[in-house]
């Protein structure tokens, strides 16, 4: 499972950075999106961290 999230977010930046770099006009709106959620973003981020740490030290506590 933890491969199949890797090669997805892989993808979704590859696929970022193509359609940056040749079609930079499809991007356009998706910025202000990005701009608008990035408090929303920044916490699901840091939650996300939150859980991976958390996992770590059960991991080395077992």
């Amino acid at each position: 499972m933890r491969h199949a999230l890797i090669l997805i977010l892989v993808a979704l930046v590859t696929i970022s950075v193509i359609l940056v770099i040749y079609r930079p006009d499809l991007l356009e709106d998706v910025w202000l999106w990005l701009v608008g959620l990035i408090g929303p973003i920044v916490g699901f981020l840091k939650a996300i961290i939150k859980s991976i740490s958390n996992f770590f030290k059960s991991m080395g506590n077992a």
